[in-house]
């Protein structure tokens, strides 16, 4: 229902008839904007936000939406991100992520439940140890567009692992709002391809725990603190505290990094993820 919209599409290496489809689009709608580019096969995040350089550097002064391949947007979806974010001083500069909560399905897109909601707001002590924005959903400012794309050559050296999650600290880091919308207004197709999948189900649970008890997550951190310590100049006084606090509190890992994580106000959205945070600090996994 927003009519004013271009569309940048980044193919990661398809094989299944993408570039075609996309071409064919882009001939039946001339008077739009409509750029396809090959991505750099590095893994998504790296292909998001390779796409998201491209585009403020195409348009620096437009709002910038993440749409995955496989999710349908509902009608109302950019209209609702555009009211919002107009009423909260985009085009005054201010730095804005939006987001919604999303109708999960099947693969043929049959209903299967919604996404959840988060109890605790965002914040940069949340984003340090956790990411809740879901990146088929996000809708960025074209300030916070064109602050998250300044950082993406340190992101890609620092191989931070998700787009969304680094979109996430990078917006709150800088002082910037998160504006969630409680009406689902995304289509989230779950199947056996899924780069992660949403957090509600067993399964999808499960396998992140798979990965923490690999190890996987510290190395996440690794990489996200890497990135951002690039750019520390970038954050407020406040949070550039708090990620030299948080990178001091891991040397010293174990008991003392456990203490360490609710003084700082690092935190999960759970009473069960404050536990689940301390658990992994105390065995070496944060």
């Amino acid at each position: 229902s927003h009519p004013d919209w271009s569309l940048d599409v980044s193919d990661d290496g398809s094989r299944d008839g993408t570039q075609g489809l996309v071409m064919r689009f882009a001939k039946a709608s001339p008077t739009r904007a409509i750029r396809l580019a090959d991505g750099p096969r590095n893994g998504s995040a790296a292909n998001f936000l390779t796409l998201l350089q491209r585009g403020v550097e195409a348009a620096p002064g437009a709002a910038m939406a993440f749409s995955d391949q496989d999710d349908v947007w509902l009608p109302g979806k950019l209209s609702r991100a555009a009211d919002w974010l107009a009423a909260h001083g985009a085009q005054e500069g201010e730095v804005l992520a939006w987001v919604c909560r999303t109708v999960l399905t099947g693969t043929r897109l049959e209903p299967r439940g919604e996404s959840r909601v988060f109890p605790r707001p965002p914040a940069f002590g949340n984003a340090l140890v956790q990411n809740i924005l879901p990146g088929n959903t996000i809708v960025l400012s074209p300030a916070a567009a064109r602050a998250v794309a300044a950082t993406v050559p340190a992101a890609l050296r620092a191989g931070v692992p998700y787009h969304d999650w680094w979109v996430y600290q990078v917006v709150t880091g800088i002082g910037g709002r998160v504006g969630v919308e409680p009406e689902p207004l995304v289509l989230y197709r779950q199947h056996g391809g899924n780069h992660l999948g949403h957090h509600d189900p067993v399964r999808g649970r499960l396998r992140r725990l798979g990965l923490v008890a690999r190890r996987r997550y510290g190395g996440w951190i690794d990489a996200n603190l890497a990135a951002l310590t690039a750019h520390r100049a970038m954050l407020t006084p406040t949070n550039r505290d708090l990620l030299d606090a948080f990178a001091q509190a891991r040397s010293g890992g174990g008991r003392s990094l456990a203490r360490a994580l609710p003084d700082l106000g690092l935190h999960r959205q759970t009473v069960q993820g404050d536990r689940l945070l301390r658990l992994l600090a105390l065995t070496g996994r944060i």
